[in-house]
């Protein structure tokens, strides 16, 4: 009976403290309005248990009838939040308190420590209001208040109700008990959190581990899928009997690269989640040609479902400054998205146009109608419509939303009921010169005759390992495979390689204490390294980079890339892989 009772009593007290948050999806508020419940359910109670001290001890009417005033302004701020009211709820639960510690602070002179909760409603300002003008009016009203009370237990203006010593110590306990009471019921809740944010932590560590394990884990038979179709790709160019089954590498490569891109996702929407902030890489490019050649990729995609896409560029600078790279993501996902979600035998249209100090890119498809429900997540992580022709793990449209925000700019999406669907992307405008275009080699960037090349390998993936050698076997290299880091050591000491490319995990001897020893051996220093790793994590990179590596390559190994960067490596005068 008495455990029942105790949970009535806990189930009534959660209902008060929760009153007006039923509805709201903002966390931050939902906050806030349970902190000013609960101080309006505690301050009420602790205005009862000491008024019916006074009752006991006192008949004084001039401090009886004022509680019995606070008391009720106080429960109301609960009944301000049932009725959607927030703001004033949190101005009333403050004022009523300012006002009542003038009151009883002038009337019971230093009696009661009343200092004590003008300084604990200073430490709760930035907790019930959001913002700061109200922020700021409350604590030049509590500094006042505080001001006034030093001056008056100074002066004594007004004369103070004189209480037996035995009734006013009892009253001083009783206070200092209040006010401990509210410190406690407010800073629970964040001492609850400081533990929890410790268990994120780690929960969050193992959520990287599990993360990068699963990453990897997909990245090694991608690497095998998408090389297997290159060579493929490779072979057709050189033998006409193969053209047949070109159409069929083609698919190959489509999914093997929209697999790559999933698990790109995965490991942005990793890094987004972390924290980390986007670092802006802006560099001057030719705008007209980037979106062709980007628009260019995605027709081909959208042949396999007979859709078509129309890009018209309207006025804008031939050359403009900005973040190519997180351009090309943006793009790609919602062309992507657009060419998924397209009804078939229908066209996409892509408008690039620029204003004053602005330029858009505009995207609109035929299809289903997306509802204002819809809408209103359409940005939020693992958001997607599922169909029987479409994939993916809805998270496109979000990491794009971080993509466009990190470059300063905004996307919108609207619908109409015809099903006509469009998202628009604006960029802040920085028109660039041609002067400021870097310079690009005029070497083309597949070189087939890599003659008098000597590679070391060092890939612990069978698979891997053969295709990665037969490419570069091809291209004119010798090759010498290893499998960990110190037999890379054996074998560059047995003979000096031109070039290395390494795995970053290995067994016995990771890349990075190989790139450390590479680096101390005065004959090997000097050797450019290539690590090429399933790996993507940017802490990855930049640990390899300081160890020594020359160049970061992501599997799947994309061979033209990869033939690049070693022409950029052999050929330094060629310029430097950022």
């Amino acid at each position: 009976m008495t455990i029942k009772i105790i949970n009535q009593i806990k189930q009534t007290v959660k209902s008060i403290t929760r009153a007006g948050t039923q509805g709201q999806t903002d966390d931050e508020l939902v906050s806030r309005i349970i902190l000013v419940n609960t101080l309006s359910l505690v301050l009420a109670s602790l205005i009862l248990v000491v008024g019916a001290i006074f009752m006991v001890f006192t008949r004084e009417l001039s401090i009886l009838i004022p509680a019995s005033i606070e008391f009720l302004l106080t429960v109301s701020a609960i009944y301000m939040n049932h009725r959607g009211y927030y703001r004033v709820a949190a101005a009333s639960t403050f004022l009523v308190q300012c006002f009542a510690s003038i009151y009883f602070g002038i009337l019971l002179s230093n009696l009661i420590e009343l200092q004590a909760m003008i300084i604990f409603l200073i430490s709760i300002i930035y907790l019930i209001f959001p913002d700061r003008i109200s922020r700021r009016i409350s604590l030049v009203v509590a500094v006042g208040i505080l001001l006034l009370l030093e001056t008056y237990y100074h002066y004594h203006f007004v004369e103070a109700i004189h209480l037996q010593q035995d009734v006013a110590f009892i009253f001083r306990i009783s206070a200092m008990a209040g006010v401990l009471t509210l410190i406690i019921v407010v800073s629970k809740p964040y001492v609850h959190s400081n533990d929890f944010n410790k268990q994120l932590k780690r929960s969050n560590h193992f959520k990287k581990i599990f993360v990068y394990q699963v990453s990897h884990e997909l990245r090694t038979p991608l690497n095998a899928i998408f090389g297997v179709g290159q060579l493929l790709k490779r072979e057709i160019k050189l033998n006409e009997q193969l053209r047949g089954i070109e159409p069929l590498v083609d698919q190959l490569l489509l999914a093997s690269n929209h697999t790559r891109n999933i698990v790109n996702d995965v490991l942005d929407m990793a890094q987004i989640e972390s924290g980390n902030s986007e670092v802006l890489n802006s560099e001057a490019f030719e705008i007209t040609p980037f979106i062709e050649k980007l628009v260019d990729i995605n027709r081909i995609i959208a042949k396999t479902r007979n859709i078509k896409i129309k890009l018209s560029i309207g006025e804008i600078p031939p050359v403009i400054i900005a973040d190519t790279l997180k351009l090309n993501q943006v793009i790609t996902n919602l062309l992507g998205n657009a060419i998924k979600y397209s009804h078939k035998g229908t066209t996409i249209n892509c408008y690039i146009a620029a204003a004053k100090n602005t330029w858009s890119l505009h995207i609109v498809n035929m299809g289903d109608h997306i509802t204002e429900d819809k809408l209103k997540t359409i940005f939020d992580p693992f958001i997607t419509d599922k169909r029987k022709y479409t994939e993916g793990a809805g998270l496109g449209l979000y990491i794009v939303q971080n993509k466009v925000n990190s470059m300063n700019g905004t996307i919108t999406a609207e619908s109409s009921p015809t099903g006509i669907n469009s998202f628009k992307v604006v960029f802040p405008l920085v028109p660039g010169r041609y002067d400021d275009l870097k310079t690009e080699n005029n070497e083309e960037d597949e070189i087939t005759d890599l003659s008098d090349i000597h590679v070391v390998v060092a890939e612990d993936n069978e698979m891997s390992a053969l295709l990665i050698s037969r490419f570069l076997t091809q291209t004119g290299c010798s090759i010498c495979l290893t499998t960990n880091g110190a037999e890379v050591l054996e074998e560059s000491r047995k003979r000096t390689p031109d070039i290395i490319i390494m795995d970053y995990h290995m067994d016995i001897m990771d890349g990075k204490d190989t790139l450390v020893s590479l680096k101390k051996d005065p004959l090997l220093k000097h050797i450019p390294v290539i690590i090429a790793t399933g790996d993507a994590f940017l802490e990855s990179r930049e640990l390899m980079m300081k160890a020594g590596a020359s160049a970061f390559i992501e599997k799947p190994i994309d061979y033209k890339f990869l033939i690049k960067v070693l022409s950029q490596q052999l050929h330094p005068l060629s310029g430097e892989l950022q």
